[in-house]
C-alpha cells in the first residue's frame, strides 16, 4: 500500500513539473481555429443586424486571442523592423491588428449557408503545427484555407500565417507589398497606409 501510494504521489510531482504545452495534445491548434471559426460564423449569421462596427467589436478579442500580431507584424516587414524606433514598432503593431480585424469585419459580413470545417493538422520541422481547414460554400465548393500556429511562451498556441489555396502565404504576400511601400514612402508612410486601409474597409 505505501509503495503504491508513493508512485501515485511521484506521478503527481511529475504531471506538476511538466509543462502545459505537454498536456495540449495535438489537437490543441485545431481547437484554437475551431473556436475563431465559431466566433466568425456568429459575427457572419448576424452580420446585418450587427454591421461592421458590431462585428468589429465581436471579433476584435478573438483576433487578438487567435493570431500573434506582434510577431505577424514584425515578420511582415522583414529586416526593417531592426531599423524602426520602439514607437514605431508600437503603431505598426497597433496598425496591423486594427487592419487585420477590419479585414475579417469587412469580409464575412453576411451568411449564406457556409461551413467551416478542420479536416487534418501537421507539425513542421520547427515544431510549429499546420491546421488544414476550407470554407464550404453552399453549393458544396470549397477554399482551402490553412493555419500555422506556434507555441508562444505561455505555451498557448497563435497562428503566426495563413495560407490560401494551399501554398499562398499571406504573411509573405504582405511582406512583399510592405517592405515595397517602405522603400517609397518610409515606414511612417506603411504605418499610414495600413491605416487607411483600415478606414477603408470600414466605409
Amino acid at each position: 500500500m505505501l509503495r503504491r501510494l508513493k508512485t501515485v504521489l511521484a506521478a503527481l510531482a511529475i504531471a506538476v513539473l511538466l509543462p502545459l504545452a505537454a498536456f495540449a495534445g495535438p489537437d490543441a491548434p485545431k481547437e484554437v481555429i475551431e473556436s475563431y471559426y465559431a466566433q466568425l460564423l456568429k459575427a457572419m449569421q448576424n452580420g446585418p443586424k450587427l454591421g461592421y462596427k458590431g462585428r468589429f467589436e465581436m471579433l476584435k478579442p478573438w483576433v487578438e486571442k487567435t493570431f500573434d500580431v506582434a510577431l505577424m507584424a514584425q515578420a511582415s516587414v522583414g529586416a526593417y523592423w531592426d531599423k524602426m524606433t520602439a514607437d514605431q514598432r508600437n503603431q505598426l503593431i497597433d496598425a496591423f491588428r486594427n487592419f487585420t480585424i477590419a479585414n475579417y469585419a469587412h469580409s464575412f459580413h453576411s451568411y449564406d449557408g457556409e461551413k467551416f470545417v478542420t479536416t487534418d493538422t501537421k507539425e513542421t520541422p520547427r515544431k510549429d503545427i499546420i491546421v488544414y481547414s476550407a470554407i464550404v460554400k453552399a453549393d458544396g465548393d470549397k477554399v482551402s484555407i490553412d493555419y500555422l500556429l506556434r507555441a508562444g511562451g505561455d505555451n498557448n498556441y497563435k497562428v503566426i500565417d495563413v495560407f490560401l489555396d494551399g501554398s499562398i502565404s499571406q504573411l509573405a504576400t504582405r511582406r512583399s507589398e510592405y517592405t515595397s511601400v517602405i522603400r517609397e514612402r518610409g515606414v511612417d508612410g506603411l504605418i499610414a497606409a495600413i491605416r487607411k486601409k483600415a478606414d477603408d474597409l470600414a466605409s
